[in-house]
């Protein structure tokens, strides 16, 4: 008996308390609404894909030393890929420098005695013949030395070539090749897709294309990062799908440093006319059973505002609301702890 009157007292002694925590008035922060004309969006699901793929190749033959990259590696343009064997190459740049010195020896000495004999030719000291043998004889060596000049450029060039970079800023798709491997001249190395052209494809209906236009920004969410990026759309692809009539709308987005080829992404695109609407911050909606609402303040007190989603750009929403005007107050901050008539105060900025 003793423990139910107890039990009782503590119940009586702790309903003001409640009551007056329930009273307690909330610190809020507000915005104005805000009317805008925008056009009623939808989410479709985009595809990843790189506008500019390049199938990496060799301009030489040899035997590959060293593979500098894996599959999947982010590179540099200019950034050394493969290193073919360079061995018999050097020692072709060897002896070709070697007759290039004997041939301009034996062009010095050339013409040394063709000054002499030129020379002797003014004193009629020497025959015209033997004059013209001595100097075509010079000719001669200088085109040998032009030829061996000519193959040292080519030897060169080809062991520059032994060393493949990367054309691009891009992301190795595929590798092809490893340490050991005697590649020839087109052999395919590895698939390299641009940085610098990373696109989504975004399957609409056909009936959408008067709603969306080319240079507009679009609204984009990576799915496998919930990273929220800005697109530019590109316009659609040439060709609808054969079966199902959709277009494809291309979507760039630049700066995004860690694309996945075939990756999916939000996009949200324009599916009517543009209309008047209202714009409420995303920060501001709240969900009571599937029903998005948002916080406003009638005398003193937190209102709940029901709304209709018409779309999303970028932190805002558009919204249609008959109980929603422009210029009321919107509780962005706090909102997650009201209660429908709490009291609230509004902190300033």
């Amino acid at each position: 008996m003793r423990y139910i009157v107890s039990l009782l007292l503590l119940i009586i002694t702790a309903v003001p308390v409640l009551a007056e925590q329930q009273q307690q008035a909330a610190l809020v922060k507000t915005k104005q609404l805000a009317a805008t004309t925008a056009a009623p969006t939808k989410t479709f699901i985009g595809t990843l894909y790189f506008d500019r793929i390049s199938q990496l190749s060799s301009e030489v033959n040899g035997r590959i030393d060293k593979v500098l990259f894996r599959e999947g590696d982010i590179v540099k343009q200019g950034q050394p890929l493969v290193e073919l064997n360079t061995d018999f190459i050097r020692k072709e740049i060897d002896r070709i420098t070697a007759m290039i010195a004997l041939t301009q020896a034996q062009l010095d000495h050339a013409e040394k005695d063709l000054k002499r004999y030129e020379e002797l030719l003014e004193k009629q000291a020497t025959s015209a013949t033997a004059f013209d043998q001595l100097f075509y004889s010079v000719a001669e060596i200088k085109a040998q030395k032009a030829a061996y000049e000519a193959e040292l450029a080519s030897a060169r060039l080809q062991l520059k070539k032994s060393v493949i970079p990367a054309p691009f800023a891009g992301r190795v798709l595929d590798k092809n090749v490893d340490v050991g491997n005697w590649i020839t001249s087109g052999s395919a190395i590895a698939r390299l897709g641009a940085l610098s052209d990373i696109y989504l494809q975004v399957p609409v209906s056909e009936k959408l294309l008067p709603f969306s236009h080319q240079g507009e920004e679009i609204a984009v969410k990576m799915t496998a990062t919930g990273e929220q990026l800005t697109g530019i759309h590109q316009g659609f692809r040439p060709a609808a799908d054969a079966q199902t009539k959709n277009l494809f709308v291309r979507i760039k987005l630049a700066g995004y440093s860690n694309p996945f080829e075939f990756m999916s992404a939000e996009v949200t695109l324009p599916i009517a006319k543009k209309s008047d609407q209202l714009l409420v911050p995303r920060d501001a909606l709240v969900t009571f059973n599937g029903q998005k609402f948002f916080y406003s303040i009638k005398d003193g007190k937190a209102a709940l505002v029901p709304v209709q989603i018409i779309g999303f750009s970028g932190d805002n929403a558009s919204i249609q609301s008959p109980h929603a005007q422009p210029g009321m107050p919107v509780v962005v901050e706090g909102n997650e702890r009201l209660r429908p008539d709490q009291p609230v105060n509004v902190v300033e900025e």
